[in-house]
């Protein structure tokens, strides 16, 4: 079904970049759990946005993307000429290692038995690396002559899941919000803010919307983490690292709601005024100071936030975050980082803290960290933090009840802590669940 002029200028593509691409696969040494993908075109789009490094900074191994487009689970493709089948064997030594498995595939329509194509896959991946969590991508592509049979697809696939053993991301939902339906896809339908993808014979999307699904199977994977904590009961200390919004947060006891959550201690360091280099007006310290001061507890955190950024002092605010991820990453290899963007609207400073907002995001594959957003937290989800509005007020209604009025800097704390324990915990279990 893939287009030819398309995947001719993937190939071409191909031979330019591979050898500029190396990917964290090839990363000799590298500790922590890997991850192998294996997909079609889709995962082509993943490849060029770096998902494998993104998806080594968080579990920390190599990863790898097998793609080819228009292939199938028994059919080669455009590219490699090869089946997913086919691939398994080829990296079969790379997925005797992977402890996370990600499967992309079911647009193409070769298999006799898409479900019987399904089981056979499974069994051999199952055989090779028995001890894997499974993922496999629904179909969000939308072509209108196709609908019908990926509608079908997509029903074998969550139908299949309990069977196999496998977890199912939706890339429909990625794309057109949580409330779509992947076992009704609608005929010819773009992707939102986009025209028909040409050469597919039929209204309609294909390719596109690799940061949403990028963003899902992060989901997913922090999903199926909480599963496992819950159901070793595991107890998760955390660590909160920030300036005077951190101190908002601490006024409205998140360290006891995170204690409540995740069954172990948590500690917030604070410091108004502070930056990563700088020292606040209250301790002294900064925050690679308080690292250092702090090490210890630092290094028995499996949840890491980061609530700094508004104080600008840094001739470099991204080579800062680079010094403080690496010092804590020293101690702390295998927590799971955040960073809280900057949610204040004070006008003469608007500019700068949505430029810097825009490192923060930028940064979070290769340094290793999510963002929580404290600028939707206080104006909805459709706010841009990236545009942040300069003098827009935030709602008197969230002042702190033991802190600060808001004055287009403070308050909004209890909003901001409800999105981190969201973000740090999504789904697990209360103490002792």
């Amino acid at each position: 079904m893939m287009h030819k002029t398309f995947f001719t200028l993937l190939l071409g593509l191909w031979f330019v970049l591979q050898p500029l691409l190396v990917s964290a696969a090839a990363v000799p040494g590298t500790e922590g759990e890997s991850a192998y993908i294996l997909a079609d075109s889709i995962g082509y789009g993943l490849h060029l946005g770096q998902f494998e490094a993104a998806l080594q900074a968080r579990l920390g191994g190599p990863a790898k993307i097998s793609y080819d487009g228009g292939r199938s689970i028994t059919a080669g493709g455009n590219l490699l000429h090869m089946s997913a089948l086919r691939s398994v064997v080829v990296d079969r030594e790379f997925i005797a290692k992977a402890s996370v498995i990600i499967i992309i595939l079911g647009m193409e329509s070769a298999e006799v038995s898409f479900s019987d194509s399904q089981q056979e896959l499974m069994r051999q991946l199952k055989r090779i690396a028995p001890h894997a969590r499974y993922f496999w991508v629904d179909i969000g592509a939308t072509i209108s002559s196709h609908v019908p049979n990926w509608n079908a697809r997509n029903k074998i696939i969550y139908d299949n899941a309990g069977r196999l053993g496998y977890t199912v991301i939706s890339r429909y939902k990625a794309i057109f919000g949580p409330d779509a339906n992947p076992l009704s896809i609608g005929p010819g339908k773009n992707f939102p803010g986009w025209s028909t993808e040409a050469g597919y014979g039929g209204a309609g999307n294909v390719h596109g919307f690799d940061a949403e699904l990028s963003s899902a199977i992060m989901t997913a994977l922090d999903e199926s983490d909480a599963r496992a904590a819950c159901g070793k009961a595991t107890r998760i200390r955390s660590y909160v690292l920030g300036d005077s919004i951190a101190q908002g947060l601490f006024l409205d006891g998140l360290a006891l709601k995170m204690e409540e959550r995740l069954g172990a201690l948590s500690v917030i360091n604070y410091d108004g005024g502070r930056s990563i280099t700088g020292p606040g007006t209250d301790i002294g310290k900064s925050a690679l100071e308080s690292v250092e001061i702090d090490r210890e507890i630092i290094a028995g955190a499996a949840v890491i936030v980061i609530v700094l950024g508004t104080n600008q002092v840094e001739p470099s605010f991204a080579d800062s975050q680079r010094q403080l991820l690496r010092a804590l990453k020293a101690m702390a290899p295998k927590a799971k980082y955040f960073w809280v963007d900057i949610g204040a609207t004070h006008a003469a400073q608007a500019g700068g803290w949505s430029a810097r907002n825009k490192t923060i995001y930028d940064n979070q594959a290769e340094l290793g960290y999510r963002v929580i957003s404290r600028y939707k937290a206080i104006f909805g989800p459709k706010a841009d933090p990236l545009r942040i509005v300069p003098g827009q007020e935030i709602p008197a209604s969230m002042a702190d009840p033991d802190g600060w009025v808001p004055d287009n800097i403070h308050g909004a704390s209890a909003a901001l802590s409800k999105a981190i324990l969201e973000a740090v915990s999504p789904g697990v279990c209360s103490a002792g669940g």
